[in-house]
């Protein structure tokens, strides 16, 4: 396993990964025809975004399985919200279905943690479905939920809940 920055160079992967984590991790909570439709090009065009306005406190992080294959992907920065006393939000963290329970979720999340602790942020959050099995992930690793909300997702209207940590370590 190989964690780095992330680069303009590794967008079509990072959005390869995107897609499929959606289309695995998402399946049976978000409809099949929304799944099904998601395409790399879509996601190419957003992360391509990301990497030519960068945001000079916000990081993408990727890791590499043994091969130097992206496997998996973070990526956060400043809250986006003031509605919550949190400075700084997980925007996202996936990873393919066969890297996941083997470390290299700790490994993202850890180093997306360290990165904003430089750049002075004492707190963070993050939104995740109510029904992905990923909750467990994040209060073990001491992530306390803290509010929820609905969101509609193609047809699907779905329940978010808010996982915060009040200091970061």
């Amino acid at each position: 396993m190989k964690i780095r920055m992330g680069t303009i160079e590794d967008v079509t992967s990072i959005a390869q990964v995107h897609v499929a984590s959606w289309q695995t991790t998402y399946k049976g909570i978000i409809s099949d025809d929304y799944l099904n439709n998601l395409s790399v090009e879509s996601r190419l065009n957003n992360w391509i975004g990301v990497f030519q306005n960068p945001k000079p406190d916000h990081a993408v992080i990727v890791v590499e399985n043994d091969d130097g294959a992206i496997v998996g992907f973070t990526h956060g920065g400043k809250c986006r919200s003031e509605q919550y006393n949190f400075d700084s939000e997980v925007y996202s963290i996936y990873l393919l279905k066969e890297y996941q329970g083997q470390g290299y979720g700790k490994v993202l999340f850890s180093t997306l943690i360290n990165h904003l602790k430089l750049h002075n942020y004492h707190s963070c959050m993050l939104w995740v479905l109510a029904d992905n099995s990923a909750k467990a992930f994040y209060s073990s690793l001491g992530g306390k939920i803290f509010a929820e909300k609905d969101i509609q997702i193609g047809n699907d209207i779905l329940k978010e809940l808010a996982f915060g940590w009040d200091e970061l370590v």
